[in-house]
């Protein structure tokens, strides 16, 4: 079994046919079928059941794809430990929620030239467990474990977000969820969403919270009226925002950056994750309320 087999037979599990791994792949079907079958004759099983409808794995098809995403994220470290020491060029991926991606480290790639490779873009909740297989750094605003080496590279305003909020709260500099006993609050699951239900937990009375996929989607249910989005997300569809308030405290998140302590290259990646954090102080991504 080699790397490009496993590449091809992963290609025809994930996408059910030779033809559509084909076009994926950018080989052709006779090439693509020629390192399935030279994979199961080096295995000496069945991996894929040829069937009218396509292409469906084995029992043993089914096992090596539950390892095989692994096994090729290892492929990709050990050349990119190789590269690193032997050819001084690091190269990194960085797992991160799609709004990290969009409103911070695709406009920080832009600018700055830094090692960076790719993004593996998953929800919050899931960016910690890439570390050590498909990415070597984490940018979330959820709290990394205390096992990982990480830096604090941003504080983040949490803003209320709707085509009436400056109507809401007219002449305020911050707008208090105490005056928003009646009102709907969309937020996303997220370091954001946490943030918000801590600051409802800790008042005095019970508040209507939604949580939804992103904070993209609270801005477009806010937009439609369906409630006020609490997000870090910069302006969309013609909505107005004002800093978030509880109990008299501006409510923020913590953008966060980590990775494995045990790292080959953990230097290089702490010097990637202080380039991201000046640039964010130089060049904040979202909405502050000296522009809003």
């Amino acid at each position: 079994m080699d790397r490009r087999a496993l590449t091809v037979f992963t290609a025809v599990a994930s996408l059910g046919s030779v033809s559509a791994a084909a076009k994926h792949l950018h080989l052709t079907q006779p090439a693509v079928s020629k390192q399935v079958g030279r994979l199961e004759a080096d295995l000496g099983l069945l991996v894929f059941h040829r069937t009218s409808s396509g292409m469906v794995p084995t029992a043993a098809g089914l096992s090596l794809l539950s390892m095989a995403s692994d096994v090729l994220a290892r492929f990709d470290q050990v050349e990119a430990v190789l590269e690193s020491r032997f050819r001084g060029r690091p190269s990194f991926r960085v797992a991160c929620p799609h709004a990290t991606t969009e409103s911070v480290l695709a406009p920080f790639l832009a600018e700055i030239d830094v090692p960076i490779v790719d993004l593996e873009i998953v929800p919050a909740a899931e960016v910690d467990a890439l570390l050590g297989g498909r990415a070597d750094l984490a940018v979330s605003s959820l709290v990394p474990p205390a096992h990982r080496r990480q830096i604090a590279i941003a504080t983040v305003p949490i803003m209320i977000q709707a085509r009436d909020v400056r109507t809401r709260f007219p002449g305020a500099e911050y707008g208090d969820l105490e005056s928003m006993t009646h009102e709907s609050l969309v937020v996303p699951r997220s370091g954001v969403g946490a943030a918000v239900m801590s600051a409802v937990a800790h008042l005095a009375f019970l508040m209507p919270v939604r949580d939804v996929a992103a904070g993209s989607v609270a801005q477009a249910f806010a937009a439609n009226g369906q409630g006020y989005a609490l997000t870090t997300e910069p302006l969309r569809f013609g909505l107005d925002a004002i800093p978030a308030r509880a109990n008299g405290v501006p409510l923020t998140i913590t953008l966060y950056a980590s990775w494995d302590a045990t790292h080959y290259a953990t230097d290089a990646l702490e010097d990637v994750a202080a380039d991201l954090r000046s640039w964010l102080q130089a060049h904040p991504t979202w909405p502050d309320s000296a522009e809003v």
